[in-house]
C-alpha cells in the first residue's frame, strides 16, 4: 500500500500520485468522472483548496483510502 503524506506536499501532487496507477491520465478525467466542473476541480488543486468531500471521493475513484492521524 503506497503511503501520501499531505504534510509533505500539495493537494495536486498527491492527486497526481494517485493517477499515476489508475485509467485516469488527466485531471480533466477524473473531475467529469466525479461530476465536478473541470474549472473548478483545477481551480481547487491549483489552490491547494480541495475540499475534504471531493478529496474523499478523488481517493475513492482511484482507489485510495483516506486515513487521518495524529502527529
Amino acid at each position: 500500500m503506497k503511503e501520501i503524506n499531505l504534510s509533505e506536499m500539495s493537494i495536486k501532487t498527491a492527486v497526481r500520485i494517485m493517477m499515476e496507477d489508475s485509467e485516469y491520465s488527466q485531471f480533466q478525467k477524473v473531475a467529469e468522472a466525479l461530476g465536478i466542473r473541470k474549472s473548478t476541480f483545477q481551480s481547487a488543486l491549483d489552490n491547494d483548496a480541495l475540499r475534504v468531500r471531493d478529496l474523499l471521493k478523488v481517493a475513492d475513484l482511484l482507489g485510495y483510502q483516506v486515513k487521518i492521524g495524529q502527529k
